[in-house]
């Protein structure tokens, strides 16, 4: 038996939305009609993907609950409180088959047998979301409950039977969201940080190409793996916005690129597209990664036929626009290839790197604290006042921090050494 699946659907002008999809294959009527309010606050499709994956969860439960959510509310009834309880409990865990198997993209053929092992796996060995996520979903969940319940009551005949559904839904979603976890901004130990020197060092080494510990046979896959995680390190741009680099954002007579947004773009077959989260902007580069990342394109990436038929600056071997798991399975790949490097090692982590090397940079070449601000902003993308950057230097910063705290310590030592 199939579950509740959110799916991405992509339409011949480059629009792409999300669906809530039955076990009987449809898509759920109400869902969609509430996802569309979503499209209408101009909220990126990635974001309603996330919303369809949480009510994914709703769903699941209703069914295994054996609720009918419509049936219920068209007799002017709720969801009890006990049910909004369990409810709450369920959606703390990860679950990997929320979405259509991508390689259902090609076939549109779901191999429910594939979904069922990995249900069964995820089952036996329960492992809890982080509490943000938490929040979302159960916030997503929340809003929709209200939604449909409004939607529903709308259609009730009955005066007092509309107005009772009304108050029991708000007076239960009162209580159902005092589930939703407050997300600390003082946990700080642990949180993600960026790469050492060393660190660093060792990753460029793994996948320099010609390296025989290389974890990649074939040799175009080896240098668009190389070439990925230097222009990661060089530029501290997104996953997505890399994904979305177009050849025609190349400068052909300086060592420039462009960071453009383009939502819903045409001539991205990709039906999740890399998003584009900052504002547009243009990066320099040095002349010798330019140059590399030209050698790429007129020579490695020129000797795959289908990969001549579109935009996009990083492509499978097979021609086709590289996809965000990918990146996901490289840095899986060097984790595996290079013991003791961050289990969290992931393209995002290079961020993290980019803009602590940035912090040390600054402070070198002594800029105040407000110039270096600024001077970040524009170079990620973000607001002129935006303090972003907080998020990505959390290792500089405690460095500093260290350094103050120890001289404030020196100043007691001749005391206490006397005290010996």
């Amino acid at each position: 038996m199939g579950s509740y699946l959110a799916k991405r659907v992509r339409f011949q002008n480059g629009e792409r939305i999300s669906v809530l999809r039955a076990p009987n294959g449809l898509p759920v009527h109400e869902v969609t009609l509430f996802l569309g309010t979503y499209r209408t606050k101009g909220k990126a499709a990635n974001t309603i993907h996330l919303v369809c994956r949480s009510l994914a969860l709703l769903y699941r439960f209703l069914l295994s609950q054996k609720i009918d959510l419509l049936a219920r509310l068209g007799q002017g009834k709720f969801l009890t409180i006990s049910e909004l309880d369990r409810l709450a409990s369920s959606v703390q865990y990860r679950m990997d088959d929320l979405d259509e198997d991508e390689s259902s993209e090609k076939s549109n053929v779901i191999n429910i047998l594939r979904i069922s092992m990995r249900r069964k796996s995820v089952d036996s060995t329960p492992v809890t979301v982080a509490v943000g996520t938490q929040a979302h979903r159960l916030r997503y969940i929340a809003k929709y409950l209200e939604y449909v319940s409004r939607y529903v009551g709308a259609t009730l005949d009955d005066n007092l039977l509309r107005q009772q559904l009304k108050v029991d839904t708000a007076d239960t979603l009162a209580v159902f969201r005092e589930h939703i976890p407050v997300v600390s901004k003082r946990a700080k130990l642990g949180a993600r940080v960026g790469l050492s020197l060393d660190e660093q060092n060792r990753i460029l080494s793994i996948v320099d190409p010609s390296s025989p510990d290389n974890p990649w046979s074939r040799s175009f896959v080896r240098f668009r793996n190389w070439l990925i995680v230097v222009l990661l390190l060089a530029t501290g741009m997104r996953q997505g916005e890399l994904l979305g680099l177009q050849i025609g954002d190349l400068g052909s007579n300086s060592p420039k690129l462009k960071i453009l947004r383009r939502a819903d773009a045409k001539s991205d077959k990709r039906t999740t597209q890399p998003a584009t989260k900052t504002s547009d902007r243009e990066i320099e580069l040095t002349p010798a990664i330019m140059k590399v990342l030209w050698h790429y394109i007129n020579h490695e990436r020129a000797n795959i036929a289908a990969a001549r038929k579109i935009p996009q600056v990083i492509v499978s071997d097979e021609g086709e626009p590289l996809s965000a798991s990918s990146i996901d399975k490289l840095f899986a790949d060097v984790r595996a290839a290079c013991p003791g490097l961050p289990v969290t090692l992931t393209s995002h982590v290079m961020r993290h790197t980019w803009n602590e090397r940035f912090s040390e940079q600054a402070d070198a070449m002594g800029l105040s604290d407000s110039v270096e601000q600024k001077a970040r902003n524009v170079q990620q993308g973000w607001a002129d006042n935006s303090e972003q950057g907080a998020a990505y230097t959390r290792r500089h910063t405690a460095k500093k921090g260290r350094e103050v705290s120890l001289k404030l310590q020196e100043k007691l030592d001749d005391k206490l050494i006397s005290k010996q």
